[in-house]
């Protein structure tokens, strides 16, 4: 069973470096600039919001990382683009002899969809990503904040 995911270099100066660990030189860190807000213009409009939605949830993605935003927010696109396309068909397709065969658009929805996952993980915006880098946890409601809720429910 593999050990706790190792804590970002990040975190562990945030948390006073608890584990006293050789950390790199903070003089030699390099802060990257962040992507641009602004979506690029040959996005759709359901694309540049997406984009937009983004930037406001994931700050660490860096001007770097602007390709791979990009082609997220292009693959986000085609699958919408796919799904409409597909609601206009049928799953199960047949031949002129009517032999019965799934429809290719299936396929390449299920293929954009693993290319858009992979693409999130490495922005880091898969929950398991993001607990890597120590950006963001969820918190679970303790049972003291439980109880008062259930109260102001009451």
């Amino acid at each position: 069973m593999p050990g706790p995911a190792p804590k970002p270099t990040e975190l562990k100066r945030k948390l006073g470096n608890p584990g006293k660990e050789k950390l790199p030189d903070l003089n030699r860190v390099i802060a990257l600039p962040q992507v641009s807000d602004q979506a690029p213009q040959h996005l759709s409009k359901q694309a540049k919001k997406f984009w937009t939605e983004i930037r406001a949830v994931a700050p660490w993605i860096a001007n770097t990382d602007g390709t791979l935003l990009l082609e997220l927010c292009e693959k986000m696109d085609r699958k919408t683009k796919l799904v409409k396309e597909l609601e206009q068909s049928a799953f199960v397709l047949y031949t002129d002899k009517g032999y019965a065969y799934a429809n290719p658009l299936v396929g390449m929805i299920s293929t954009t969809e693993n290319e858009i996952l992979k693409i999130l993980s490495l922005l880091g915006l898969t929950p398991s990503d993001r607990s890597k880098l120590g950006v963001a946890e969820v918190k679970v409601r303790s049972k003291i904040e439980e109880l008062i809720s259930q109260k102001r429910n009451a």
